[in-house]
């Protein structure tokens, strides 16, 4: 039986955490050992697959909780795993790191690149990251970018790093068998949803003004934007400064987002930058309705998606208002057949593929 080990900053359900609990689910007829480099922190995780294992460590600090998974690698007996998947910088530098010093043995090592790094981070932690691409990376048996812009943009900031790693483009999976949801979301109000982390990069900032200009067309509208963050705070002063207390809610974090993009009137993904927003995906099997931001090149070459200017709150109210006026009828074949490719049997596959 095959041994899988998953490691991983936290368990919260971020975009990455999202595609590593996918790939953690379909290996069901293999041990698999997820491990946390955080305490528990909520039940997202929960899952009735008796062979997936989950292990946390006692501390609130990823980079303590690194100390303390060296530590136990260290004193315990040393575990084979056929796969080792991870996909954090500095995760997958650091179980490089551990491969390098015989902590971990493995078959194969598989990273995937969760973000655009040298563009989103700067300062001591693009530092910190330089780091982790040099001394845990060449470990790697293969190192996935969500896109081609993404790979584009780590050889142009690393050019060593294509001539070490296997990196190949694999776009991102969805499991169709989650967005079947059988749980209802009742609003005696039509709204316009959007979803992720309450971050900057999310850009729910420009989505909220937006939304002001949107109301003055569609008076009866509401925002609801579903995720919890750092910038929460923020975006309720925002809220406030722009007299939107009644119109804008800002929901949490909700057991069932398919619920919500079925019935809103538009979804939309307002980011800064992505490496690819999973959520767009998602939206795009409930909905044929979907506005995103050029927040990845690849946006562009999906067929039926409305796309306004990243940054700029004008083009997002623009494009979501010619949204609102148009039929988005035969967008159902097209999502369809675009997210039919994108299954989780054939991100697996095309990882097998490669690692042959």
């Amino acid at each position: 039986m095959e041994k899988i080990l998953l490691v991983i900053p936290n368990d919260t359900l971020g975009g990455a955490e999202q595609i590593l609990k996918m790939i953690a689910n379909h290996y069901t007829e293999s041990l698999v050992e997820v491990q946390f480099l955080k305490k528990k922190s909520n039940e997202e995780w929960k899952t009735d697959n008796r062979s997936i294992k989950l292990k946390y460590q006692k501390t609130n600090s990823e980079y303590l909780g690194a100390i303390y998974y060296a530590w136990d690698l260290l004193l315990k007996p040393k575990k084979k795993y056929d796969l080792i998947f991870t996909s954090h910088v500095f995760v997958t530098g650091l179980v490089g790191v551990f491969i390098r010093l015989g902590f971990l043995q493995k078959n194969h090592f598989i990273g995937r690149e969760s973000t655009r790094i040298f563009e989103r981070f700067k300062g001591f932690k693009l530092f910190l990251y330089k780091k982790m691409y040099q001394l845990g990376y060449p470990n790697l048996d293969l190192l996935i970018c969500q896109t081609q812009e993404m790979k584009q943009n780590l050889i142009a900031n690393l050019p060593w790093i294509d001539k070490q790693i296997n990196i190949k483009v694999i776009a991102n999976p969805i499991n169709l068998n989650l967005t079947k949801s059988t749980e209802d979301v009742v609003a005696d109000f039509p709204f316009i949803v959007g979803a992720g982390r309450l971050i900057p990069e999310k850009g729910f900032d420009i989505l909220i003004e937006a939304f002001k200009e949107i109301l003055k067309i569609h008076p009866t509208y509401q925002l609801i934007i579903l995720g919890e963050g750092k910038e929460k705070q923020n975006l309720e002063r925002l809220i406030k400064e722009l007299d939107l207390e009644k119109k804008v809610i800002l929901k949490g974090q909700v057991s069932n987002v398919y619920a919500y993009f079925k019935i809103a009137k538009v979804c939309v993904v307002s980011s800064r930058i992505e490496g690819f927003p999973n959520v767009l995906l998602q939206m795009m099997s409930q909905n044929n309705c979907v506005v995103s931001t050029k927040c990845t090149a690849e946006i562009e070459t999906i067929p039926g998606i409305e796309i306004a200017n990243t940054e700029d709150s004008k083009s997002l109210s623009n494009t979501i208002l010619k949204s609102l006026k148009e039929d988005h009828s035969k967008n159902n074949i097209l999502f369809k057949s675009f997210l039919d490719e994108k299954s989780i049997d054939n991100f697996i596959a095309s990882i097998e593929k490669e690692l042959q």
